[in-house]
C-alpha cells in the first residue's frame, strides 16, 4: 500500500495567499496535460482551462463572489469551463475529475490552489468571453504558497458517518 500517496491526498489544503512569483507557462501546460488524463466518458475531455494573468481581470473576478477575494492576489487564475455540448450526459463529472487532477498535480509540484466553488456566473462569463452554451465550473487561484499562510485545519466526517451498505437506509 502506498501510504505516502494517501498522506499526500489528506495533506492537500486550499491556499489563499501567494508569493509574488510567476508560474512558468511550460509548467502550466504540464499540469493541464496531467488534467487531460483524468477519467472522463469516452475520452471526450469536455473542458477548457482559461489561464488568466491580467491584473484587472483578476481584480474584477475577485469581487464577483464572497469566497473569491483570493483571486486578486494570486499570480494566476484559472477558469475551468465545461462543455455540455461535447459530452451531454457526463460533462459535469468529467470536468470535476480534470479539475481535481489539475489541483493535485499543482500540489505535487509545490504550487497552491484556491478553489472558488459552484461558480457559474454570467458576469464572470462575460468578463472572460465564455460562450453562452459553455459552463463556468470553477475559478482557481494558483501560485507558490505564501510561507506565512497557515490553512485552517481540516476536519472530516468519519467513514461510519458516510458509509451505507447495500442501499440507502
Amino acid at each position: 500500500m502506498r501510504e505516502d500517496i494517501l498522506e499526500f491526498l489528506m495533506n492537500r489544503r486550499s491556499i489563499r495567499s501567494f508569493q509574488k512569483k510567476d508560474v512558468d507557462n511550460e509548467l502550466l501546460k504540464k499540469l493541464i496535460y496531467v488534467a487531460n488524463h483524468a477519467p472522463n466518458s469516452m475520452n471526450r475531455e469536455p473542458w477548457k482551462f482559461i489561464i488568466i494573468r491580467d491584473e484587472k481581470t483578476k481584480e474584477e473576478l475577485s469581487k464577483l463572489h464572497k469566497g473569491a477575494s483570493h483571486l486578486s492576489n494570486a499570480p494566476i487564475n484559472i477558469a475551468v469551463v465545461g462543455e455540455p455540448d461535447v459530452s451531454p450526459d457526463t460533462w459535469m463529472v468529467d470536468v470535476v475529475n480534470a479539475t481535481m487532477y489539475f489541483v493535485l498535480s499543482a500540489y505535487a509540484v509545490g504550487l497552491g490552489v484556491g478553489w472558488v466553488a459552484a461558480y457559474e456566473n454570467e458576469t464572470a462569463k462575460k468578463i472572460l468571453g465564455i460562450p453562452k452554451e459553455k459552463v463556468l465550473v470553477t475559478l482557481l487561484s494558483l501560485g507558490y504558497p505564501d510561507p506565512e499562510y497557515k490553512p485552517k485545519p481540516k476536519t472530516v466526517k468519519s467513514p461510519e458517518e458516510v458509509i451505507l451498505y447495500e442501499k440507502w437506509s
